[in-house]
């Protein structure tokens, strides 16, 4: 299991992609942000909620039916392979990872159900994503990030969880 220390917390607060404000998010500036995009994925309820509102299916859904740390009365139903994986808040566990990278190689759409906290499992897609996919992830009170994965950015994401974890997924 890969733990966070609460003094590196900090570097995952800023955007890793692309912010795009609360207020300019429409159907219309995401879809025009995701033309031509391979994998879409989304990490978060909220996040996914937003997207198939817009009739945009993620191909890799990452949920744990919890938003801000309150649970979730509703769970936004679509037709989506389901897979589980269990991670406790403030780590990347090694069967998420396991199971993410099925999720990656599985025919989509697919929708991992997460027991436990989904936030911190951003990061290792954003290393292990194909390079052309797209991960979206809610940055909270802010709005969405879009982060655009490139070998630059799956770079990025390794060192980042070098430098906060102490090792690679």
């Amino acid at each position: 299991m890969i733990r966070t220390g609460a003094s590196n917390t900090d570097l995952l607060k800023r955007p890793f992609g692309t912010l795009v404000v609360e207020k300019e998010i429409t159907k219309q500036k995401i879809v025009s942000m995701l033309e031509g995009v391979g994998k879409i994925i989304t990490v978060g309820d909220a996040t996914t909620d937003r997207l198939l509102s817009f009739g945009i299916t993620p191909d890799i859904a990452v949920t744990d039916g919890v938003e801000r740390r309150a649970l979730l009365d509703h769970s936004t139903d679509y037709q989506a392979t389901e897979m589980f994986c269990t991670n406790p808040a403030g780590i990347i566990s090694d069967k998420a990872i396991e199971v993410l990278q099925k999720a990656l190689e599985a025919t989509s759409p697919i929708r991992v159900k997460v027991q436990g906290e989904e936030d911190l499992l951003a990061l290792p897609l954003f290393a292990m994503a194909p390079k052309g996919s797209v991960v979206l992830y809610g940055q909270p009170l802010e709005g969405i990030v879009l982060v655009n994965i490139t070998e630059e950015k799956q770079n990025q994401a390794k060192e980042l969880m070098i430098k906060i974890f102490g090792n690679l997924i």
